[in-house]
């Protein structure tokens, strides 16, 4: 089981040990003259039958692709993916390096990176990557035209597992929570929680003036709509990412970001605050998150820092939202 792997808490050493090794210049936060022709990002429901084929296609290629990484319980590409997650989030010990840190969004914007390059490298993907549009299903994720067509929810009398859509009856190896127990692929859903995705919500995120406090009101409403709105493998923090809505609710976060930051341009690079590198304070002490903070996702690309991600047509990035 993950809370007990070596390789965790080998990790988490590591980590620490990293605290103390950094870079002194900020080198990494400029704006790069290379990004000259972004990419785009799109809401999901703007793309046509062809291109949502696409996109399914490049999805069920990683699921079949064999596993490149030695995290415990790994069989496909697409499982190198939760494995990288499951790896940094929370399983009760304190280890957490991706949500209950200052570097939560910033993690998951790579996060999303690496899922992006892993579909066009290696599955031949070409076209947009999209988000899922929540603002206008919150309240009734159950009548989403997005999540309907990624199989909708499960029945109760089928154990919530989903068996329409290009992810039915999927297998999954990793999870649920801190286990490695293959199951099949779960939605059950709690309109209640998916309220918290609402106009309401959308606009006090929105209406924060540092980072550290957008970050902050983020996290509990419309993180939390996604994830405990749709249920099932979704509300697993560890193996979240075992459903692929993740990437669309997840995008989704980056974009409510991405579009925080171009209201105000001081916002871009804009941390301060944020929290700290780790969940539990390590014996050298708290730090707290930085542009020099380092991320990984187990060597499935190249380690960076926050500060490569933090603008989105930085140089490292390179892309925009419709």
């Amino acid at each position: 089981m993950l809370p007990t792997s070596p390789l965790r808490f080998l990790v988490a050493a590591a980590f620490v040990t990293q605290l103390f090794a950094r870079p002194t210049r900020l080198d990494s936060i400029r704006r790069d003259s290379n990004c000259t022709d972004p990419t785009v990002r799109v809401n999901w429901s703007t793309l046509t039958d062809a291109e949502k084929t696409a996109y399914f296609d490049a999805e069920l290629c990683l699921l079949s692709l064999p596993a490149q990484t030695s995290i415990p319980g790994v069989v496909t590409r697409y499982d190198d993916l939760i494995g990288a997650h499951s790896m940094q989030a929370d399983t009760g010990a304190g280890t957490d390096l991706w949500h209950k840190t200052g570097q939560f969004l910033a993690a998951h914007r790579y996060y999303m990176h690496t899922h992006e390059l892993l579909l066009r490298e290696e599955c031949g993907y070409t076209g947009a990557l999209p988000y899922w549009y929540e603002l206008e299903d919150a309240g009734a994720f159950n009548e989403s035209v997005t999540l309907g067509e990624f199989g909708g929810e499960g029945l109760e009398e089928n154990d919530y597992v989903i068996v329409d859509g290009p992810f039915a009856n999927l297998t999954r190896n990793l999870g649920p929570g801190a286990t490695n127990t293959p199951h099949l692929l779960t939605r059950q859903m709690s309109l209640w929680n998916t309220t918290l995705a609402n106009q309401t919500y959308f606009d006090k995120i929105n209406a924060q003036t540092t980072f550290a406090l957008f970050q902050s009101t983020l996290n509990p409403t419309i993180h939390t709509a996604g994830h405990r709105g749709v249920g099932g493998d979704m509300e697993n923090i560890l193996t979240s990412p075992n459903d692929p809505v993740f990437f669309l609710h997840h995008t989704y976060l980056d974009w409510v970001w991405w579009k925080w930051q171009g209201d105000n341009e001081t916002r871009i690079f804009d941390i301060e605050g944020a929290g700290y590198e780790t969940q539990s304070e390590p014996a050298t002490g708290w730090v707290e998150t930085s542009a020099e903070t380092n991320i990984w996702v187990y060597d499935i690309i190249p380690n960076i820092t926050v500060g490569d991600v933090l603008y989105t047509q930085g140089g490292y990035l390179c892309y925009i939202y419709a």
